[in-house]
């Protein structure tokens, strides 16, 4: 059978609009398999929901070792090895500086002095299908994950019944294959000051392409906001979007968070990014950075 129209599925999950573009002979019954994934990550991983995964069988654990399934097993290896790869910036035990903060009004600097000893590449690890929880107080907060996950399985599903898919989950992107015409799925990345224009676009086949920004979305402290992209050291001020285009969403989604907090920091070779400044500048090396 020959597909002549790409089919659009389109659905909220994890706080975002969600679309798949496909090009399929069952393109309807992929997008609904597509929602229902995408739905049963959310509903597992949410650290805000008393009622998921995350929080019942690791944030609210009652040891230091945790039986995980093999999901889990493999998506935190992943989020390990790639954390590892930004020297620990991108940390997912960030969900202990939120859980501070929710449990009483504090300054910025109390709340991260209070989470520092508990954070970071050193406070857990996986051995076979066990996490180990080395700190009591240490919280996982895969909320800068899952939703790139969800990108990525979604493509899983879809890869080998489609000549091409476009999978856009707020902004996390991958495609595969190409259009009708044979032309690359284009992605336009937005214009910070106006968010309903894009600043520039990128034609994209078999990538995935992430962008981390930190002008839409505060996080509110005793004293002061940040950056919803928490760091101790705070977001780069020069630096107000980083987008990466990778193999993976999950890696184009851990490298992007951390490149708005380090911007200089050495990524791999194949991987491609582009800076935005607050002059709406677009760099593709850290040479305008003055600090």
């Amino acid at each position: 059978m020959t597909i002549k129209h790409a089919y659009v599925h389109r659905f909220m999950a994890m706080t975002v609009p969600c679309e798949v573009t496909l090009i399929a002979s069952d393109a309807a019954g992929l997008a609904r398999n597509i929602e229902a994934n995408t739905r049963r990550l959310e509903a597992k991983f949410n650290f805000y929901s008393d009622t998921s995964m995350l929080t019942k069988a690791i944030n609210q654990r009652s040891g230091k070792r945790v039986v995980i399934d093999a999901e889990t097993r493999d998506i935190l290896t992943k989020v390990r090895e790639y954390s590892i790869a930004t020297q620990g910036i991108f940390d997912i035990t960030v969900g202990t500086v939120k859980t501070l903060l929710q449990s009483s009004a504090k300054t910025r600097e109390q709340v991260y002095q209070g989470a520092a000893p508990y954070m970071g590449l050193a406070a857990w690890d996986i051995e076979d299908n066990i996490l180990i929880m080395h700190f009591p107080i240490t919280q996982l907060d895969l909320g800068g994950v899952i939703k790139e996950v969800a990108v990525d399985q979604a493509m899983a599903i879809v890869e080998q019944a489609s000549s091409g898919a476009l999978i856009n989950f707020g902004g996390d992107v991958r495609a595969s294959g190409c259009k009708v015409d044979g032309s690359d799925f284009v992605v336009g990345v937005v214009n910070p000051h106006q968010q309903t224009q894009a600043l520039f676009a990128l034609p994209l086949r078999n990538q995935a392409l992430t962008t981390s920004a930190h002008y839409a979305r505060r996080q509110q402290f005793s004293d002061q906001e940040s950056s919803h992209i928490l760091a101790s050291q705070d977001t780069h001020q020069q630096v107000i979007s980083v987008t990466v285009v990778a193999d993976s969403a999950l890696q184009a989604g851990i490298i992007s968070t951390a490149l708005t907090i380090n911007p200089r920091l050495t990524v791999p070779e194949e991987i491609g990014f582009a800076l935005v400044d607050e002059q709406l500048n677009v760099h593709q090396n850290t040479d305008f950075l003055l600090s």
